[in-house]
């Protein structure tokens, strides 16, 4: 038997424990090392601050990194909520071999377009120019500069090494072709933002208009509703538009596809039936199956919708969903000073790490014969517990194709006890619902989204006259001037801080809308006021001489100074959302400079109408306002606010309503009060009809 030296013993333990103690501590190191994402206030950006890939934020320290080097950008943009922005982190970004290649051949850069969408907005058209489409994950590689030379989604992890190795080589080899593509996209892009102002004056006559209707009505799904015939988008510009067009004009089959598509929206997976609230697409063109994420832009505008749709169709279904989203507003996105959070993610994050869509959301047979007993049976044909309901994994995502009138009766029961029956069947699938590992809420509060809430709100409050929805929208708005509002200045998140902030002209436009609405509501002069003095700041800070206002206060770092954002799209944009503003507030203070103003913008944006009128639906919406006669109702008298609650629960887009039980100095009131009576003027540019004391009056005048 050997015997070993037991000193050279002392020495190879203690080097084997050295080397032990360097393995496990690099490996712990590995495992925690944070980089520059860590001390970001975004949900979003601190998920990926745990990746091997050296990300940086956006700012100044990542793009001179790039130029001292000469190396190219690597620009990653997404949102928290977003499944395939965390597909793609784990297949790729915390991949150990993917973050080598990324991290010696790229400086990198992790955007939460939440937070900076004048980023997103940039690098989205350039991504829409080289490909012909966009989404998130939004992958750009870009010069040193910011100028993009290849854009993409999603991309696999194996997929995702060859584009970097390919494009990075590119450059290298062949740089002065990829300089001269890059100026390309650049002009590209610029093109899109270079608007020339038009002279001659533009009439949008009900033949033009006519022309355009039917041709974005050749998009839509006659049978399924919605638009085009794969995934399906609410799209709330796009059903506004057709909803008032066809009570104007009284076309039949765009009145249908209105109501036919909210009924789908509300009956489809879209709706989530057990706590309220929409997801944010649907994968078919059924509306059956979401991507689950929940965001706030949506159910804000779904709240209006809903709203204006219940005006018109007195579809009680309509009305119930006003209550639904208002619920799953106060159940799951309300903080503590009444803001809104901005999205609920589609995924289900488990303690062992794994992640798995939807999960929150969908049911086995096994669970709901468990919970709902004998009630299983109807329950599971109504939600369509079948092959028509099943998603994958033996799970079903609810999805009723029976209307609950042709169901009750089915049954044997009255409409309003089927639904007491409905309602204490969901509440039992709540509260088993509640006790699964939750999707995570991003409680970052984005400005433009809250405002967004506060017009669906109002529109709410009028359609029902429930004080309930303008005591929320009254809250929101505090919470607003409390935590983000310093003077002019608007934060766009919670997260920042208004000192050297870029502003963001949607947060006005949107607000400027909001306190229109909130006058609409309460008939309180102050609330015009402040939508005066925002649309002057805004005037200041944002317009542009061809009539349009540009997307922020500082483009220094954008590799485009100019950005201008006029297409609608899941939202309208805030240049067509200020134009309406503009017009509204020229009615009610008699304003010629923004009459004026808002002229110029219909004048300037008939090319994109015509050329590409479906990406421009909130547009079209407002050049009714230039061909339909629009009314300004002045209410003056003692009962002057309760006859204007009253006459705003008729459906009038082509209306502004004023009213004050109290004489008032206010342009469409002045010298029109009369203590013993309450009158109504039907007023055009302030040219009135003889007055009249009832709403039917008044409404008789309009036709």
């Amino acid at each position: 038997m050997k015997i070993i030296d037991a000193k050279i013993m002392d020495e190879k333990c203690l080097v084997l424990f050295i080397l032990l103690s360097i393995f496990y501590s690099n490996n712990i190191i590995g495992q925690n090392m944070k980089n520059k994402l860590s001390e970001e206030s975004s949900l979003y950006l601190k998920q990926h601050a745990t990746n091997p890939v050296n990300w940086f934020p956006w700012g100044n320290e990542a793009l001179n990194e790039a130029k001292k080097n000469d190396k190219l950008l690597l620009i990653s943009i997404g949102y928290s909520s977003c499944h395939w922005c965390h597909v793609m982190e784990e297949e790729s970004f915390e991949n150990d071999d993917v973050a080598k290649v990324m991290n010696s051949k790229f400086i990198n850069i992790k955007v939460d377009r939440e937070e900076r969408p004048d980023i997103d907005e940039i690098y989205m058209k350039a991504l829409v120019l080289m490909t012909g489409s966009g989404g998130w994950p939004m992958n750009i590689i870009a010069l040193p500069d910011g100028t993009p030379i290849w854009g993409g989604t999603y991309v696999p992890k194996d997929q995702w090494i060859q584009v970097l190795n390919q494009v990075n080589e590119f450059y290298k080899t062949r740089k002065e072709d990829v300089l001269e593509y890059a100026k390309n996209v650049r002009d590209g892009v610029k093109k899109e933002s270079l608007i020339k102002p038009i002279a001659k004056k533009t009439n949008y006559t009900s033949d033009f208009q006519s022309k355009l209707a039917s041709k974005a009505f050749d998009f839509t799904d006659k049978i399924n509703g919605g638009i085009g015939g794969g995934q399906k988008f609410p799209l709330p510009s796009f059903i506004n538009f057709f909803l008032r067009y066809s009570k104007l004009t009284g076309n039949k089959a765009m009145k249908f596809f209105v109501k036919n598509t909210l009924i789908k929206i509300s009956q489809g997976g879209i709706n989530d039936r057990v706590e309220g609230g929409f997801h944010r697409y649907t994968v078919d063109n059924k509306w059956h199956i979401p991507h689950f994420e929940k965001m706030l832009y949506d159910n804000a505008q779904l709240l209006s919708v809903f709203s204006k749709a219940y005006m018109v169709y007195n579809e009680p279904r309509f009305r119930e969903e006003l209550y639904n989203i208002y619920d799953f507003l106060e159940l799951k996105m309300t903080s503590k000073n009444n803001l809104i959070f901005s999205s609920i993610s589609a995924d289900t994050n488990y303690e062992d790490g794994t992640k798995e869509e939807g999960d929150f959301y969908i049911w086995t047979k096994e669970e709901l014969k468990e919970i709902l007993k004998k009630d299983y049976n109807w329950v599971s044909k109504y939600y369509n517990i079948n092959e028509k309901g099943y998603w994958e994994r033996e799970s079903y995502v609810f999805y009723q194709t029976t209307s609950d009138s042709q169901f009750a009766s089915d049954m044997g029961l009255e409409i309003d006890q089927f639904k007491n029956k409905l309602k204490l069947v969901n509440k039992k699938l709540f509260d088993y619902r509640e006790k699964r590992v939750q999707p995570t809420i991003d409680t970052k509060i984005v400005f433009s989204w809250n405002a967004l809430t506060i017009r669906g709100l109002i529109d709410a409050y009028k359609t029902t006259g429930d004080n309930n929805f303008l005591t929320k929208a009254i809250a929101i708005n505090k919470g607003l001037e409390e935590k983000m509002i310093k003077g002019n200045k608007i934060a766009h998140t919670n997260g920042q801080s208004l000192d050297n902030q870029v502003l963001f002209f949607e947060d006005y436009s949107y607000y400027i809308d909001a306190l229109i609405a909130l006058y609409e509501a309460t008939y309180e002069i102050d609330w015009i006021n402040k939508a005066v003095a925002f649309t002057e700041f805004s005037n200041i800070e944002f317009k542009q001489e061809n009539s349009f206002y540009k997307f922020s206060s500082n483009q220094e770092l954008l590799y485009s100074d100019i950005l201008i954002h006029l297409e609608d799209g899941v939202i309208p944009s805030a240049n067509s959302v200020m134009n309406f503003n503009l017009f509204r507030l020229s009615h009610y203070l008699g304003n010629k400079d923004f009459s004026i103003q808002a002229e110029k913008m219909m004048n300037n944006i008939i090319g994109k109408l015509e050329s590409r009128v479906t990406d421009h639906m909130f547009w079209f919406w407002s050049s009714l306002n230039y061909s339909d006669g629009f009314f300004e109702l002045a209410i003056s008298g003692p009962d002057a606010k309760e006859k204007g609650k009253e006459l705003s629960l008729e459906y009038l887009p082509n209306a502004i309503i004023a009213a004050n039980n109290e004489p008032s100095d206010f342009y469409l009131l002045k010298e029109r009060f009369f203590e013993d009576e309450t009158y109504i003027y039907v007023c055009v540019n302030n040219t009135c009809k003889f007055p009249v004391t009832n709403i039917k009056e008044a409404l008789k005048l309009m036709d």
